[in-house]
């Protein structure tokens, strides 16, 4: 009897583990890993192919949201910053934001300077509008959770941010 109490006690764990996870992680980190191997490759326009609409829209549109990257890639060469890699984590539970589906996903951008090394980790809003198919990216290290909500008007507060 314990034996068989126990068999269920672990099998509903296993079964609320598997419900937790993210059934759009591979899309997720395909996905994540497109935007970040664009901004490796310096292919602007392919990195702001992720970018989640409403950051380039409301940032001033394509032209200044490009020159704005743009910028911040040439700020990295004058100060001999080479952008190594960028690695994510799993991505966190999934939340419905009026029409769009979002979740967390950690990010580590690889940094060299020099013969030094660091990492500089963060936080991605992986943001989807078509019910999981394709993802696109707010790089939160740009925004805190109120000003999300200008850019994303159906952001849900019960996505969880976890700390860095």
């Amino acid at each position: 009897m314990k034996t068989t109490l126990l068999s269920i006690i672990i099998s509903l764990f296993l079964i609320a583990g598997l419900s937790a996870q993210n059934k759009y992680s591979d899309v997720i980190l395909s996905d994540a890993k497109k935007s970040a191997d664009a901004q490796l490759a310096y292919d602007i326009d392919e990195y702001m192919s992720y970018m989640h609409p409403n950051v380039i829209e409301m940032g001033g549109g394509v032209d200044l949201v490009k020159e704005s990257v743009n910028q911040q890639l040439t700020t990295y060469k004058k100060m001999n910053v080479d952008v190594v890699s960028i690695t994510h984590g799993d991505p966190g539970p999934l939340v419905q934001a009026g029409s769009e589906i979002h979740c967390i996903l950690s990010a580590t951008t690889k940094l060299k300077q020099g013969e030094g090394e660091f990492d500089s980790v963060n936080n991605w809003l992986a943001v989807s509008s078509d019910q999981g198919a394709s993802w696109t990216f707010v790089d939160m290290a740009y925004y805190n959770e109120g000003s999300l909500k200008i850019y994303l008007p159906d952001y849900n507060p019960a996505l969880v941010f976890p700390q860095n």
